[in-house]
Protein backbone atom coordinates (compact mmCIF):
# COMPACT_ATOMS: atom_id res chain seq x y z
CA UNK A 1 0.00 0.00 0.00
CA UNK A 2 1.26 3.39 -0.48
CA UNK A 3 0.31 7.26 -1.70
CA UNK A 4 1.56 8.44 -4.28
CA UNK A 5 1.32 12.05 -5.66
CA UNK A 6 1.59 13.22 -9.30
CA UNK A 7 0.86 16.60 -11.45
CA UNK A 8 -2.80 17.20 -11.07
CA UNK A 9 -2.71 19.34 -14.33
CA UNK A 10 -0.69 16.76 -16.18
CA UNK A 11 -1.85 14.08 -18.11
CA UNK A 12 -4.44 12.43 -20.55
CA UNK A 13 -7.56 14.30 -19.86
CA UNK A 14 -10.84 12.08 -19.36
CA UNK A 15 -13.50 14.58 -18.17
CA UNK A 16 -13.64 18.46 -18.31
CA UNK A 17 -12.38 20.14 -15.20
CA UNK A 18 -15.62 22.80 -15.29
CA UNK A 19 -18.50 20.05 -15.12
CA UNK A 20 -19.62 17.93 -12.53
CA UNK A 21 -17.76 14.96 -11.58
CA UNK A 22 -19.80 12.15 -11.24
CA UNK A 23 -18.32 9.24 -13.12
CA UNK A 24 -15.00 9.72 -12.93
CA UNK A 25 -14.29 6.12 -11.41
CA UNK A 26 -15.98 4.75 -14.58
CA UNK A 27 -14.06 6.72 -16.66
CA UNK A 28 -10.75 5.49 -15.31
CA UNK A 29 -11.96 2.17 -15.21
CA UNK A 30 -12.90 2.58 -19.34
CA UNK A 31 -9.37 3.85 -19.56
CA UNK A 32 -7.13 1.35 -17.90
CA UNK A 33 -9.55 -1.44 -19.96
CA UNK A 34 -8.25 0.71 -23.34
CA UNK A 35 -4.67 0.56 -22.17
CA UNK A 36 -5.32 -3.19 -22.03
CA UNK A 37 -2.97 -3.07 -19.13
CA UNK A 38 -3.22 -6.89 -17.82
CA UNK A 39 -4.66 -7.37 -14.74
CA UNK A 40 -6.73 -3.89 -15.06
CA UNK A 41 -9.99 -6.16 -15.05
CA UNK A 42 -9.22 -7.24 -11.39
CA UNK A 43 -9.15 -4.12 -10.03
CA UNK A 44 -11.64 -1.35 -8.65
CA UNK A 45 -10.95 2.21 -8.87
CA UNK A 46 -12.61 5.52 -6.86
CA UNK A 47 -11.74 8.62 -7.59
CA UNK A 48 -13.07 11.32 -5.36
CA UNK A 49 -11.41 15.32 -5.44
CA UNK A 50 -8.98 14.43 -7.45
CA UNK A 51 -7.99 11.69 -5.85
CA UNK A 52 -7.71 7.58 -6.40
CA UNK A 53 -8.09 4.81 -4.66
CA UNK A 54 -7.14 1.50 -6.35
CA UNK A 55 -8.16 -1.82 -5.00
CA UNK A 56 -7.46 -5.63 -5.80
CA UNK A 57 -5.40 -8.66 -5.58
CA UNK A 58 -3.64 -11.20 -7.91
CA UNK A 59 -1.88 -9.07 -9.69
CA UNK A 60 2.23 -8.69 -10.37
CA UNK A 61 4.08 -6.04 -9.14
CA UNK A 62 4.66 -4.80 -12.80
CA UNK A 63 0.87 -4.66 -13.18
CA UNK A 64 0.34 -3.26 -9.80
CA UNK A 65 2.68 -0.42 -10.56
CA UNK A 66 1.84 0.38 -14.46
CA UNK A 67 -2.26 0.31 -13.08
CA UNK A 68 -0.89 3.20 -10.44
CA UNK A 69 1.01 5.03 -13.08
CA UNK A 70 -1.81 4.86 -15.71
CA UNK A 71 -4.35 6.01 -13.01
CA UNK A 72 -2.31 9.39 -11.90
CA UNK A 73 -0.98 10.08 -15.28
CA UNK A 74 -4.59 11.45 -15.76
CA UNK A 75 -4.73 15.12 -15.75
CA UNK A 76 -7.24 15.71 -12.79
CA UNK A 77 -5.49 12.81 -10.39
CA UNK A 78 -3.23 14.63 -7.99
CA UNK A 79 -2.96 11.18 -6.01
CA UNK A 80 -2.97 7.79 -6.34
CA UNK A 81 -3.67 5.58 -2.88
CA UNK A 82 -2.52 2.17 -3.80
CA UNK A 83 -3.95 -0.68 -2.33
CA UNK A 84 -3.38 -3.59 -4.50
CA UNK A 85 -2.25 -7.09 -3.41
CA UNK A 86 0.81 -7.92 -5.32
CA UNK A 87 1.78 -11.72 -6.17
CA UNK A 88 5.45 -10.96 -5.70
CA UNK A 89 7.29 -7.69 -4.17
CA UNK A 90 10.50 -8.54 -5.63
CA UNK A 91 12.08 -5.99 -8.32
CA UNK A 92 9.63 -2.91 -7.23
CA UNK A 93 10.39 -0.28 -9.88
CA UNK A 94 11.35 3.88 -8.95
CA UNK A 95 9.41 7.04 -10.64
CA UNK A 96 10.65 9.59 -12.52
CA UNK A 97 8.56 12.93 -13.07
CA UNK A 98 9.21 13.87 -16.68
CA UNK A 99 10.55 17.68 -17.09
CA UNK A 100 10.55 19.81 -19.96
CA UNK A 101 13.31 18.75 -22.43
CA UNK A 102 13.54 15.40 -21.29
CA UNK A 103 13.85 12.68 -23.63
CA UNK A 104 14.00 9.10 -22.46
CA UNK A 105 17.58 8.59 -23.60
CA UNK A 106 18.42 11.54 -21.45
CA UNK A 107 16.72 9.54 -18.12
CA UNK A 108 18.10 6.46 -18.78
CA UNK A 109 21.62 8.18 -18.89
CA UNK A 110 20.59 10.13 -15.56
CA UNK A 111 19.13 6.40 -13.70
CA UNK A 112 21.01 3.90 -15.52
CA UNK A 113 24.35 5.93 -16.01
CA UNK A 114 23.51 4.98 -19.64
CA UNK A 115 21.92 6.51 -23.07
CA UNK A 116 21.21 3.53 -24.96
CA UNK A 117 19.17 1.76 -22.25
CA UNK A 118 15.92 3.80 -22.82
CA UNK A 119 13.90 1.45 -24.69
CA UNK A 120 14.20 -0.30 -20.96
CA UNK A 121 12.41 2.53 -19.87
CA UNK A 122 9.79 2.43 -22.99
CA UNK A 123 9.46 -0.64 -22.54
CA UNK A 124 7.92 -0.56 -18.89
CA UNK A 125 5.75 1.69 -19.75
CA UNK A 126 3.95 0.55 -22.26
CA UNK A 127 1.24 0.63 -23.09
CA UNK A 128 0.66 3.93 -21.50
CA UNK A 129 3.83 5.20 -23.78
CA UNK A 130 2.95 4.13 -27.55
CA UNK A 131 6.55 5.86 -28.70
CA UNK A 132 9.84 6.84 -26.86
CA UNK A 133 9.29 10.17 -28.69
CA UNK A 134 5.94 10.72 -26.87
CA UNK A 135 6.70 11.82 -23.34
CA UNK A 136 5.48 15.01 -21.88
CA UNK A 137 6.51 17.06 -18.58
CA UNK A 138 4.97 16.81 -15.65
CA UNK A 139 3.97 12.37 -16.43
CA UNK A 140 5.55 10.09 -14.12
CA UNK A 141 6.99 7.12 -15.46
CA UNK A 142 8.14 3.56 -14.11
CA UNK A 143 11.87 2.74 -13.94
CA UNK A 144 12.67 -0.55 -13.71
CA UNK A 145 16.10 -1.57 -11.90
CA UNK A 146 18.90 -1.91 -13.81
Amino acid sequence: MGIFSFVKEAGEKLWDNLTDHKGQSDKVADHLKKLNIPGADKVQVNVTDGKASVTGDGLTQEQKEKIQIAVGNIAGVSEVENNITASDTSGEATYYQVKSGDTLSAISKTVYGDASQYNKIFEANRPMLSSPDKIYPGQTLRIPKA
